[in-house]
């Protein structure tokens, strides 16, 4: 006997697994008590005489009875395992479902800190943006009115330069942000 079929069976769930474990302990019980007092009432039949110096007949009986009993016991220790089983996949499912819920808190959560990281980066980086264009402006406009060329061209190449380190060092602030998110997205995902 085996509980796998029960588990693998479409559509079994965790309920359906409790219901047919406390079906088996039921039914464990009853057997246990009704082999007592069939046992018990045996004894009680026979004689002190019939007990001590038992017929052919008498032993041939209780040697039946006695193989039935341990195949009754046999039978029994089986649904115990069967029962053991189930009891062990409840737990299995349970703990699974548990472990399903505490991953999605921990995602759920990571979305949340994801987001307002992201929101908090965004904002920070469009006021960054917006400063560092107002600090170049003036800039630019003093380069636009210098009047010699051998001035004016280096110094326009060197405020292009700071414009694109500026937006180079960003580039690489985000792509930094972005692998430590994914980081830590596949540290939860393992």
């Amino acid at each position: 006997m085996s509980i796998q079929p029960i588990s693998q069976t479409p559509g079994t769930n965790l309920s359906d697994l409790k219901e047919v474990a406390a079906g088996m302990q039921d039914y464990i019980r009853a057997e246990n008590a009704g082999a007592r007092q069939a046992a018990l009432e045996a004894a009680n039949r026979r004689g002190v005489w019939q007990r001590l110096f038992p017929s052919q007949y008498e032993r041939e009986r209780q040697r039946i009875g006695i193989q039935g009993l341990r195949q009754l016991s046999e039978s029994r220790r089986e649904l115990l395992e069967v029962y053991t089983a189930a009891q062990i996949e409840i737990a299995r499912k349970s703990a699974d479902a548990l472990v399903a819920a505490q991953g999605m808190h921990l995602q759920s959560q990571l979305a949340t800190f994801a987001s307002a990281k992201i929101s908090e980066l965004n904002d920070t980086m469009n006021a960054a943006r917006s400063k560092f264009l107002t600090d170049m402006e003036p800039q630019f406009a003093m380069i636009e009115k210098i009047g010699r060329p051998e001035l004016q061209g280096p110094a326009y190449q060197s405020a292009l330069q700071q414009v694109d380190m500026y937006f180079n060092f960003n580039g690489k602030l985000l792509n930094g942000f972005i692998e430590s998110l994914n980081n830590r997205v596949g540290g939860i995902a393992r």
